[in-house]
């Protein structure tokens, strides 16, 4: 999944994670991940008419419950994303319709998916009367794209096919590269 629209860090910490150090790229070591941070390149509204390229936020898988119970998000980049879904110092409203309705068999690969698409206000809606955290978001959304994507023609990440059982599994035969020597 990782690509020109998606990447991500991994880190046993809470503190590793938000000074972005000791980034977990080593098989050897992944069983200690448990904190992500997401970087998603998908033009999203931050207000009415005004986009930004990239949204940054955090997944901790250490949490009661996980994962019947979502795990814990917050953004991390700036300014908030202009949706219902978003909002400063907040969880992000993943929705119980999408985690807890699967009981928890919810890869992070869809997870980051289901971000992706709210990004690009591009979900199933909620419902007339759904104003989320921002109300002002949702008729602006509305007016100006009539309940439409904002970029309709988005191809979002997608998960390799044997994660589903569509192709057989190719085992692991993959490799773990060091991030931080390529260029994006």
């Amino acid at each position: 999944m990782r690509g020109p629209m998606f990447d991500f860090g991994a880190y046993r910490g809470r503190g590793d994670l938000e000074a972005e150090r000791n980034e977990i790229i080593s098989v050897d070591n992944s069983g200690w991940a448990s904190k992500y941070v997401m970087r998603l390149r998908i033009p999203t509204l931050v207000g009415p008419g005004t986009f930004r390229d990239e949204t940054v936020f955090g997944v901790d898988l250490d949490r009661a419950d996980y994962p019947l119970a979502e795990p814990v998000t917050w953004l991390i980049s700036e300014p908030i994303p202009w949706s219902p879904h978003f909002q400063r110092s907040s969880p992000i409203c993943i929705g119980s319709e999408f985690w807890l309705a699967r009981k928890g068999h919810v890869t992070l690969g869809e997870l980051i998916i289901h971000v992706a698409m709210m990004l690009n206000w591009d979900e199933k809606g909620r419902g007339p009367g759904y104003v989320g955290w921002n109300e002002e978001a949702i008729k602006y959304h509305a007016d100006h794209y009539h309940g439409r994507a904002l970029n309709p023609d988005l191809v979002y990440p997608a998960l390799p096919g044997w994660l589903y059982g569509d192709t057989p599994d190719p085992g692991p035969d993959f490799e773990i590269v060091d991030r931080r020597s390529i260029e994006w």
